[in-house]
């Protein structure tokens, strides 16, 4: 099954007040650090204009940009008018039961809201198709493209969400990246932890790293780009993404680990990449579905 480019959604502006939680790992930071660690897209001048037109306020009170938080502190951010961005319209059901659906979801595109995004995110759009009640059991980059596994009630989403933890689910990729592997098959099991906000590293000395370990196989090559066949043995954030830049060979368009990639944090992820989630199997539960590498990708072998 291969996928070809679809039409846009776009959602017409609208008002939002957004809730966040203070956890107890940013308790006794000012409000305009918290804020600008979090959302380093939008600038401190930003964040202070938005505090002094009183669209951010304190669940105790008043905010300011002074403010230090507290743990289980409720921050709310209003916004009269929302632009999100545009997201492909092309979530598509690939097979469902009584307990689970598999879904296609396009990039760029949130599994949830976050952000700049709420109704422009697979979540929302799978209530709109009448899936309000699926649990999210594992997520994709919104950069990335593919299968998506949800629960349709909360015994499943348990189930599920217990296999992943015993690394009973198996799943692959597909990526196009720049220059050849080393050899045909390889495998890189390299810890992985959070650098800043939304940007990972990984290295064998890293503190508080968590392990992490990919296999990769080379299905096809003109000698400067490459297609891999990605399988994570791990579940870690932008695990396959890292791994495959430690082994030399970064996904060719990735903007923060690619070969022209921004690790500062400041570069948003609002183009898709090349990297598709091309199949997910739970032999346990008889779930299986795969789909091929976008007839786009294969085209570039091609030319």
């Amino acid at each position: 099954m291969n996928f070809k480019s679809s039409s846009v959604r776009i959602i017409e502006p609208y008002p939002l007040t957004r809730t966040l939680l203070v956890k107890p790992k940013d308790r006794g930071k000012r409000l305009i650090d918290f804020l600008h660690e979090r959302f380093s897209y939008v600038g401190v001048d930003e964040w202070i204009g938005r505090i002094n037109r009183k669209w951010l306020w304190l669940s105790n009170g008043e905010a300011t940009p002074e403010s230090v938080l507290q743990s289980n502190q409720l921050i709310y951010h209003h916004t009269p008018m929302v632009k999100e961005p545009s997201v492909p319209d092309d979530v598509r059901i690939i097979q469902e039961s009584e307990e689970w659906l598999i879904v296609y979801k396009p990039s760029p595109m949130p599994m949830h809201q976050g952000g700049r995004y709420y109704k422009n995110t697979l979540s929302y759009i799978l209530s709109e198709m009448g899936y309000s009640d699926t649990n999210i059991v594992h997520r994709l980059d919104s950069v990335t493209s593919g299968l998506v596994l949800l629960a349709k009630n909360r015994e499943m989403a348990n189930r599920l969400q217990m296999a992943f933890s015993a690394n009973e689910v198996h799943k692959w990729y597909y990526a196009i990246v720049k220059g050849v592997p080393e050899s045909d098959s390889m495998t890189i099991d390299i810890p992985i932890r959070r650098k800043r906000g939304f940007i990972f590293e990984c290295g064998h000395h890293l503190e508080n790293s968590k392990p992490a370990k990919t296999n990769f196989e080379l299905c096809q090559s003109d000698g400067n780009i490459s297609l891999v066949k990605c399988t994570p043995i791990t579940g870690r954030t932008h695990q396959i993404r890292l791994h495959l830049k430690e082994a030399g060979i970064p996904i060719l368009d990735d903007p923060i680990y690619g070969p022209e990639g921004d690790e500062t944090g400041n570069q948003l992820q609002v183009r898709p990449i090349l990297l598709q989630s091309s199949g997910i199997s739970l032999e346990g539960l008889s779930i299986h579905a795969e789909i091929g590498p976008p007839e786009n990708w294969l085209n570039i072998f091609e030319n």
